[in-house]
């Protein structure tokens, strides 16, 4: 399945189990909600003082993990990138 599709797939589905890389090394997961869906992106938003934030932006290495209401199971491992300040409004 290529990018586009499972993009659209995820975008039926409320939440996205989030894995993130700690200070450690050690893999953390959390819940969460996509905001905005593009043809090659997801963008979300996240509270700059909470360890999901830091999280991000120490390593950025990141694995959604979505099941669909058709029983398919989407997996994406990539690398998270801060929107610029000048943008974040948009």
């Amino acid at each position: 399945m290529d990018l586009a599709t499972c993009l659209k797939k995820m975008q039926l589905v409320g939440v996205l189990a989030f894995a993130t890389v700690d200070a450690d090394g050690a893999p953390q997961i959390r819940n969460i909600s996509a905001i905005h869906y593009e043809e090659d992106a997801i963008y979300f938003f996240t509270a700059r003082g909470k360890n999901f934030c830091r999280e991000l932006q120490q390593d950025g290495r990141v694995q959604i993990l979505c099941y669909t209401r058709y029983k398919e199971m989407i997996r994406m491992s990539g690398k998270a990138y801060a929107v610029a300040e000048s943008e974040q409004e948009k």
